[in-house]
């Protein structure tokens, strides 16, 4: 697998290469630079991995959720995601280092912020085309602002935002 900002080919995209089965991988063209897979059974967990590291995630609590993100293998938390009103939130990295998860109104899609609300990343649904037999797949298109390629947790930061997606489609 290559690291994000060695994709020879952007847009980045988020793609279920089977349909129906909730495991996704983020293609720069043919070329795969992450894994997302979801539990079957549990769609709350997920595993993910990339060049830069493996991770899981899970959504705990049934009124007062929270998504708790983990290096592969660890018992401590490496970040807790703190959801709001209409799905927006707070990312909070043990380290300190906070994002917020914000509707992108001009466009539709959902991105993380600074604190001081400038885009780091945006994530986008695809609209499917209606020539494409059903089931349809699912497409998510990745937006990197320039000032955010260098970052080093944006495979990461990318992955949160698609499992935030797949939690609550709104």
């Amino acid at each position: 697998m290559r690291a994000m900002w060695n994709a020879s080919k952007p847009p980045l995209e988020w793609m279920d290469p089977m349909v129906r089965v909730p495991k996704y991988e983020l293609h720069a063209g043919d070329e795969v630079l992450a894994r997302l897979s979801l539990e079957p059974l549990c769609r709350t967990f997920a595993t993910v991995e990339t060049a830069e590291g493996r991770w899981t995630f899970k959504q705990t609590g049934i009124l007062a959720t929270l998504v708790h993100i983990r290096e592969a293998g660890a018992d401590q938390d490496l970040a807790v995601f703190h959801p709001g009103f209409l799905g927006r939130g707070l990312l909070r990295f043990m380290d300190g280092e906070t994002f917020l998860w914000r509707r992108a109104h001009h466009d539709g899609g959902w991105s993380f912020q600074y604190r001081d609300g400038s885009v780091l990343l945006t994530l986008r649904l695809e609209t499917p085309d209606p020539n494409e037999p059903w089931p349809r797949r699912t497409r998510v298109e990745v937006d990197i602002a320039p000032e955010g390629r260098g970052h080093p947790r944006l495979s990461l930061l990318t992955a949160v935002g698609w499992f935030l997606m797949l939690l609550h489609p709104l």
